[in-house]
């Protein structure tokens, strides 16, 4: 173990320590998400969300656990073995009517009773869930249930996939005809995509700790370095201040692996001349940020370079300042290509360049149209093979993606993620302490 993962060790000990699993997010804020999803559900409708599971490999050895973003949305709770059943007809439970529930395991109710009983939802042991769905269900006649962790197997020995969403449906529907089982994404997607001020904080939180692991990485960058090294020192950083992990894993690619905007082997030696992306992202408290950086390696830009990396940055200009409450979504992509193609690069942007963000790095929400307290990304680029005919020697062989975090507001955008050196004087300076 090098000195660099023992810094990351202690940095993730350290947050362990002093990271509570009490949310920022108030419980009278969860209560009314589940209010609304109510709202939502018609006099035949019901939701089922079930906790996530811890994930084991061999040997017993168990990952860090991770709520179901859909549970973790509507009670706050970061626990396994925990059920919520929401249903606009009134359930009948011990004396007591309510049309939420909680199912929890037997030494957990006690401590979530008091502060979800006041405020409407009753708290039951998890053994009971059959108990109550068995009366529930034959009366309902669409259920959005959610099934985390496992969604498919690759049943190698048959050559088959086995989803097993499709299995549970299928399942309900034959023992309940009139039933329909539904994804809970369809209700929950447009509460989701809009972010409450606890939420935005979060993000901004996350943010900032993403920004300081970039900062670090400029300042560290040099040719002969690894991208793994760069990872290092932005990952140390973020769990230095709090980050339990990365929201997804970090994107660290030069040279040619610039080109690929999910690569994450981040195990090739950097040299001068290639310019390296940095995509990453803290996760703090369940939110995700999601920055990129691209920089040169030799701490310049060549001149090719810097006119790709202006092209890149103009367009991000642009759609952020296109952004406002009613805009189509695909106006996004638009703006960024149009721009692209009149600054000399079209055609040479292959991914979309936005989406939603919060509890998932590319979170829920509607696509539509943009809506007052979204956070979105704006994520332009331009990649050149190396066997392109087109643009000449000096940009080929090169990518360049510019990303921000951004809040629409009233009045139009606001760029959680500005703090961050964005300019290529503003790069250079860095790099060149």
């Amino acid at each position: 173990m090098n000195s660099l993962q023992r810094l990351i060790c202690v940095g993730l000990l350290v947050a362990l320590l002093q990271g509570g699993a009490t949310s920022a997010v108030p419980d009278e804020e969860y209560a009314a998400r589940r209010a609304k999803v109510l709202q939502l559900l018609d006099s035949t409708g019901a939701m089922l969300l079930g906790s996530a599971d811890f994930k084991v490999r061999s040997n017993d050895v168990a990952y860090r656990f991770r709520q179901d973003n859909n549970l973790l949305y509507l009670t706050g709770i970061e626990e396994p073995g925990v059920f919520l059943l929401l249903s606009l007809r009134d359930l009948s439970v011990d004396g007591s009517v309510t049309k939420a529930l909680l199912f929890a395991p037997k030494d957990a109710v006690s401590r979530f009773k008091p502060s979800f009983a006041l405020r409407g939802t009753l708290v039951l042991e998890s053994t009971r869930l059959q108990e109550i769905l068995a009366v529930l269900l034959p009366g309902i006649r669409t259920l959005y249930l959610s099934t985390p962790d496992i969604r498919f197997l690759n049943d190698w020995v048959n050559e088959r996939a086995m989803f097993l969403d499709r299995d549970v449906r299928k399942e309900l529907e034959n023992r309940f005809p009139c039933l329909k089982v539904k994804s809970p994404g369809t209700l929950l997607g447009g509460l989701r995509g809009v972010k409450s001020e606890a939420e935005v904080e979060l993000i901004c939180d996350a943010i900032r700790m993403t920004g300081d692991g970039l900062r670090k990485a400029m300042e560290q960058c040099k040719p002969g370095m690894y991208e793994y090294e760069l990872q290092a020192a932005i990952e140390y950083e973020m769990i230095r201040q709090g980050s339990v992990s990365p929201a997804y894993p970090s994107i660290v690619g030069s040279g040619t692996n610039s080109l690929i905007p999910h690569y994450d082997d981040n195990h090739r030696k950097m040299e001068e001349g290639d310019l390296v992306v940095m995509d990453v992202g803290a996760e703090y408290e369940n939110y995700s940020a999601d920055v990129t950086r691209t920089i040169p390696v030799s701490g310049r830009f060549t001149p090719e370079q810097l006119k790709m990396y202006l092209a890149v940055l103009k367009a991000q200009n642009e759609v952020i300042a296109a952004i406002r409450p009613g805009l189509p979504w695909s106006e996004l992509d638009r703006v960024a290509k149009k721009v692209l193609a009149d600054e000399g690069f079209p055609g040479y942007l292959n991914h979309g360049v936005s989406h939603h963000l919060g509890l998932d790095t590319h979170d829920a929400g509607p696509w539509d149209t943009l809506r007052v307290g979204m956070v979105i990304t704006v994520e332009p680029g331009v990649y050149v093979s190396v066997k392109d005919t087109v643009l000449s020697v000096g940009y080929r062989g090169h990518g360049i993606r510019i990303e921000d975090d951004v809040l629409v507001t009233e009045k139009g955008a606001k760029v959680l993620s500005e703090a961050i050196p964005r300019s290529p004087d503003d790069i250079e300076a860095l790099m060149k302490k």
